[in-house]
C-alpha cells in the first residue's frame, strides 16, 4: 500500500468516526483529561466529556487500579448509575484540563474528587 492510499484510508476513517459519534452520541467532544490526587494520596485520571445524548459528564478512573471507574453527570444522566455533580463542578474540570497549572482550580477539583470517591 502506498502513502496516498494510507492517507486516504485515514481520512475516511476519521469521517466515519465523526459520523458514528454524531449518530450514536448526538455529537461528541473531548475536553481533555487531568490527573488529580485525592486527600488519601490516590491518583485519579478524570476525562472531561460532552455528548449530545449524555451532555456534560466525567469519566473518573483510579490510576493504580484500572478496574475502579466512576462516572459523574452534570445533567442528571442516568441517576443512580452516574454520580451527580453540578454544572460548575464539571466546568472546574474542563478549565483544569486546559490549564492544569492553575493551583486554585486544582484545589477545587481535589475537593470535588474527595467528595465523589468517598
Amino acid at each position: 500500500m502506498n502513502p496516498t492510499d494510507i492517507v486516504t484510508l485515514y481520512k475516511f476513517g476519521k469521517v466515519a468516526e465523526d459520523l458514528w459519534n454524531e449518530a450514536w452520541h448526538g455529537g461528541k467532544e473531548d475536553f481533555g483529561s487531568v490527573l488529580i490526587q485525592d486527600s488519601n494520596s490516590r491518583l485519579w485520571k478524570v476525562k472531561v466529556r460532552f455528548t449530545g445524548y449524555r451532555k456534560r459528564y466525567l469519566k473518573i478512573k483510579l490510576e493504580s487500579h484500572g478496574s475502579l471507574k466512576i462516572r459523574a453527570s452534570a445533567d442528571n444522566y442516568k441517576p443512580g448509575e452516574y454520580l451527580r455533580i453540578t454544572p460548575d463542578e464539571w466546568h472546574v474540570f474542563a478549565l483544569l484540563a486546559k490549564d492544569n497549572n492553575e493551583r486554585e482550580l486544582y484545589a477545587c477539583a481535589r475537593s470535588i474528587i474527595d467528595r465523589l470517591v468517598r
